[in-house]
């Protein structure tokens, strides 16, 4: 209700006024302005939640209205050892501005399967993407649409994208690196190389190869995702308050220059290419352009009020978001871990000279011979990928929102309320040796853990949670595996990589990129 009075609130104003109203919500003095009005509401609700019994133990009440937040953020990984040692699987918190149930080992099954609970619904708390980017109301274009497109139009087609995929990941290479060498480049991140690769690539398959020629939307692919999200820097006063942190993300989207550049760039390079598909798809002759594009064109049908250009942004704004920040970090954890550790980079090197070898090739062919199935045989890289994912500096995360206008009760007696939250311990679930016995030394990097084991990168459970878990699990990624995959064999076929400085990996949440420098050789000399 407050949320939507706010809303109503700021389409009165002009863009001016609109935004001075975001200035002041921003600042610390406005955000306790505001706090204010609501602090004794908030206050009044906490004590009157104190008293319910919670069917769990609790981490005792500490700081302004017991939250527990500061002792976490300063340490997540001692905060969760600390009280998962002495609580339990399943403990109550006040977290992040709420109160929030914990939950960890086979209690996360109970919360990701059952319906009741929205992983949506939490997320939005404090990331909603259609109000960051200025999207249009939920309904024009629903998380359920998103994901079946997904599941529909880009997952089965992994095969037939696959070598679109190589061809632009050299491109985005090549544009980054240019000729390397012989004496080889140094670099001080290797980030900015996977990012504009991953870009390239995705735009292929997103929007198909010719507009994925147009820098000003690879621009957009690269960077709008950071860019906007740098926008939406963490507000600790702000976190008791949702519809205020709704109100706020609803304002960046409305007045943010960056919002704003990164939509017009993606509308004037969608207008032109939509024109001329609309246009010639009326001859019989016409040659169908074979990407996502083109099936969210012929499947779906923008909302009356909204032409189609402005509907396909915001269409292209979903799925930047879902696939391609994620899946730059993830190859980029995964090339740091490969430098880590010396003597891997060749051993997955000889790896693919097997795979290889056996399907007919020898040891001088370039990645351009990469299938889907080719890909899928390289098991050494894949465990690589899994155990560096499993290692990522996530803690305590996946919230779920009690959608149900009734109490859930969990198995062990844990009692959450209409409009709570549980969250799940990913850190604990990933560590724990109860739950697989190949976790039993889970404090170290072995990166052929999950050899022999059954278990690819892409392949959900409780002691693997990345990608969710249960019919509601990320349905992209198995492209994002498969482009992680083509990323790093690609960089495996021509180049070797060293690190130049000692790799230190983040223990906290937030950025989860490593840090050093690296240098790229190619394994070919250079003509002089």
């Amino acid at each position: 209700m407050l949320t939507q009075y706010l809303y109503q609130f700021a389409e009165r104003f002009d863009r001016k006024s609109v935004d001075q109203v975001q200035s002041a919500l921003i600042s610390k003095e406005g955000a306790i302005g505001i706090g204010v009005a609501v602090l004794l509401l908030a206050g009044s609700r906490y004590m009157q939640a104190a008293k319910i019994d919670r069917g769990c133990p609790q981490v005792p009440a500490d700081g302004l209205w017991g939250s527990s937040t500061e002792e976490y953020r300063k340490d997540p990984k001692a905060f969760i050892n600390k009280w998962q040692t002495r609580l339990g699987p399943v403990y109550g918190a006040r977290l992040f501005g709420q109160y929030i149930t914990v939950v960890s080992g086979s209690y996360v099954r109970e919360v990701f399967l059952d319906d009741r609970f929205s992983f949506l619904e939490g997320f939005l708390r404090f990331f909603d993407t259609r109000l960051l980017t200025n999207g249009g109301r939920f309904e024009d274009l629903t998380a359920d649409e998103v994901a079946g497109a997904i599941k529909k139009y880009l997952s089965p087609n992994l095969k037939h994208y696959t070598p679109r995929v190589i061809d632009h990941l050299k491109l985005g290479l090549h544009e980054q690196c240019g000729v390397v060498p012989n004496e080889g480049l140094e670099l001080a991140h290797i980030f900015p190389v996977v990012q504009h690769a991953v870009a390239r690539a995705s735009a292929s398959v997103f929007v198909g190869p010719d507009l994925a020629k147009n820098d000003m939307l690879i621009d957009s692919f690269k960077n709008m995702v950071m860019e906007v999200g740098m926008e939406l820097q963490p507000k600790p006063w702000l976190e008791p308050y949702p519809s205020l942190m709704k109100f706020r993300m609803y304002l960046i989207g409305k007045t943010s220059t960056k919002v704003r550049r990164h939509r017009k760039q993606l509308a004037e390079a969608l207008r032109p290419e939509v024109e001329r598909r609309i246009k010639e798809s009326a001859d019989s002759n016409w040659d169908r352009p074979d990407d996502m594009l083109q099936n969210i064109m012929e499947n779906f049908t923008p909302p009356p009020d909204m032409d189609l250009i402005t509907y396909l942004v915001n269409w292209l704004t979903q799925l930047i978001f879902a696939a391609l920040h994620t899946t730059s970090e993830n190859s980029t954890v995964v090339l740091y871990r490969l430098m880590q550790n010396p003597g891997l980079w060749d051993e997955l090197y000889r790896e693919q000279n097997e795979v290889l070898e056996a399907a007919g090739y020898d040891a001088s062919v370039g990645p351009e011979v990469f299938t889907r199935e080719i890909l899928n045989k390289f098991v050494k890289m894949d465990s690589v990928i899994r155990e560096s994912a499993r290692m990522r500096n996530d803690f305590i995360n996946l919230p779920h929102n009690n959608v149900s206008k009734t109490t859930l009760t969990l198995s062990n007696g844990a009692v959450v309320l209409p409009g709570e939250n549980v969250y799940v311990n990913l850190h604990w679930n990933h560590n724990d040796g109860d739950l697989d016995a190949v976790l039993k030394d889970a404090q170290k990097f072995k990166p052929m853990r999950y050899l022999n084991q059954e278990k690819n990168a892409t392949k959900i459970g409780e002691d693997f949670l990345l990608f969710g878990l249960g019919k509601h699990a990320c349905p992209g990624r198995w492209f994002a595996v498969q482009e992680i995959k083509t990323m790093i064999a690609l960089l495996l076929r021509e180049y070797t990589m060293e690190a130049l400085d000692e790799i230190t990996f983040p223990e906290k949440e937030g950025l989860a990129f490593p840090f050093g420098r690296v240098k790229l050789t190619p394994r070919k000399p250079q003509a002089a």
